[in-house]
């Protein structure tokens, strides 16, 4: 499974149920989210973000932010009430469309498609901030990987990322499976099974290796935190990082 195929996936999803597709909470498939109270969360969560900064002393500049995996910019469009410019990426076209079409914060929200397994569309050391939440969970883990070394390269020297990402499903068949989930054989079998239907396929990266991945590349790490946001069959973190 490629870059190719989480694209198709997710403009599948942009295509039939977007804000369910970005916010999955049971009884708000198929059309039910209203808009108001869907962007109303996107407040709540960054409002709480920013206040867990304060608290462990961590003051990023506000200039420029970064919304990965923006989807309909429910994310982006509450930072920019902390930021002057807030770039929001995505993989999904139909996504992107619906963000600048329901965008209410003009010119300080910039969305773009990013197909690609890198974030080579910013130079180094564009952000102040880098958030991602319940985004890096349904991409496969060589990709994962590759976005978590990006968030570093396009900080700024003391900018500040926050990011999520499930470690491993509690459960030993899905641990078991968890190998076979990112190949063509995978692929193939949910093709079979669903057609057309897009699926929200989940991958985690273990705790240990995010934290070698991030000190290597030159990030420190602030907090580790328990998180709730992916499916409850998994054990997610939520990172806090400095960048040195």
């Amino acid at each position: 499974m490629d870059l190719k195929d989480v694209q198709e996936n997710w403009t599948r999803f942009g295509e039939t149920d977007p804000f369910w597709a970005v916010l999955a909470w049971p009884g708000m498939e198929a059309g039910r989210w209203d808009p108001d109270a869907f962007f109303a969360t996107g407040q709540e969560e960054i409002a709480q973000v920013m206040a867990d900064l304060a608290a462990l002393d961590l003051h990023p500049d506000r200039h420029t932010a970064l919304d990965f995996g923006c989807g309909v910019g429910r994310l982006t469009q509450a930072l920019a009430q902390y930021f002057d410019i807030v770039h929001g990426v995505d993989i999904s076209p139909p996504m992107l469309e619906l963000a600048e079409t329901l965008n209410r914060q003009g010119d300080r929200c910039r969305f773009h498609l990013n197909p690609n397994p890198d974030l080579s569309l910013f130079a180094d050391a564009t952000f102040d901030f880098v958030y991602s939440n319940i985004t890096l969970q349904h991409i496969p883990p060589r990709y994962a990987r590759g976005y978590i070394r990006e968030f570093l390269r396009v900080l700024k020297p003391g900018g500040v990322a926050v990011f999520q990402v499930p470690s491993r499903p509690h459960g030993l068949v899905q641990r078991l499976l968890q190998p076979i989930k990112p190949t063509r054989l995978w692929r193939g079998y949910q093709r079979l099974r669903y057609g057309q239907q897009p699926v929200m396929n989940m991958y985690g990266l273990p705790r240990r290796q995010v934290v070698d991945l991030v000190t290597r590349h030159g990030g420190e790490i602030v907090e580790i935190r328990s998180d709730s946001s992916a499916d409850a069959a998994w054990e997610s973190y939520r990172y806090t990082i400095l960048k040195a």
